[in-house]
């Protein structure tokens, strides 16, 4: 891109470093949530151990055991499932983050890229008619190029989040227990 003065280049650095210091904001705040999820399970994860433990020692017969064992089959399925569920929504908080930021950068590009070509063309030599129009004709099927790439991408993720949102629904039982802790 043609920067006719040292500001309007200070300008795009500074929007660059803004937008790189977001992004990088965004992906902390994912790996915060992710580090405070595995210890919520960790912690859960120690104490329904410790419970079954207990168990395990307090039963009289190797049958007690076995029903024990059994018991707490679900409970862990049931654990494992809402641990997925909640790294899908803080990869999904994630996202959307990334994307308002992307999207943010994309508009005051996009804005400045038709101020450009608007100077461009204010300044144009005569008889170049043709090539202004060509060329704000591309920069429009650029950004509608983009608008349908941005609408697809949106609708594929709210599919595959749907997806996710069945395939990770809890099965319902008649064993459920109620006295495990349980991450949420």
């Amino acid at each position: 891109m043609y920067f006719s003065t040292p500001e309007q280049f200070l300008s795009v650095q500074s929007d660059n470093i803004s937008t790189a210091f977001a992004l990088a904001q965004q992906t902390f705040q994912c790996f915060e949530g992710l580090v405070r999820l595995n210890l919520q399970t960790v912690k859960a994860t120690l104490a329904e151990s410790e419970q079954a433990w207990q168990a395990a020692v307090s039963g009289k017969t190797p049958v007690e055991l076995f029903v024990h064992q059994a018991n707490a089959a679900q409970p862990v399925a049931e654990n494992a499932l809402s641990y997925h569920r909640h790294v899908l929504e803080i990869a999904n908080s994630a996202q959307a983050g990334i994307l308002k930021v992307i999207e943010a950068r994309y508009t005051q590009s996009n804005a400045r890229l038709q101020t450009a070509v608007d100077n461009f063309a204010r300044h144009a030599p005569a008889g170049s008619e043709a090539a202004v129009t060509v060329l704000k004709s591309a920069v429009a099927s650029a950004g509608a190029a983009y608008d349908a790439m941005r609408k697809a991408t949106a609708q594929a993720t709210a599919m595959a989040q749907a997806c996710q949102s069945t395939d990770t629904a809890p099965a319902s039982g008649p064993a459920k227990s109620s006295g495990n802790a349980r991450v949420s």
